[in-house]
C-alpha cells in the first residue's frame, strides 16, 4: 500500500481496513481502464477489415462484468457472432 512501517502500525483496525478497501477500489480502476482501452483498440482494428457502412463498436466484441447494469437495459451483443460475421465478410469480398 505504500505505507511506511510507522504509518502502518500506528493505524486502527477501521483506518487500516479503509487504506486496504480503497487500494483494491484504484487497482480495480486501473485494471478496468485497461480492458477497456484493449477492446477499444481492437474494435479500431477490426473497422479497418470491414465492408464500407458497416461498424464494429467495441461493446460488440465483450461485455464486461462492471457493465451488467447496461446488459439489462440493452440486449445483449454476441462478440462470437461478430467474429463469424467479419470471417464471412472477408472470404466474400
Amino acid at each position: 500500500m505504500g505505507l511506511a512501517p510507522d504509518t502502518l502500525y500506528s493505524l486502527t483496525f477501521k483506518e487500516f481496513g479503509n487504506a486496504v478497501s480503497g487500494k483494491r477500489e484504484h487497482l480495480d480502476s486501473i485494471e478496468q481502464s485497461n480492458w477497456e482501452r484493449t477492446r477499444w483498440q481492437t474494435a479500431i482494428l477490426l473497422n479497418v477489415h470491414v465492408k464500407k457502412g458497416s461498424k464494429v463498436k467495441p461493446k460488440d466484441l465483450a461485455t464486461f462484468p462492471w457493465e451488467e447494469q447496461e446488459i439489462k437495459e440493452s440486449p445483449k451483443a454476441d462478440g462470437w457472432a461478430v467474429f463469424k460475421a467479419l470471417a464471412k465478410q472477408r472470404s466474400n469480398g
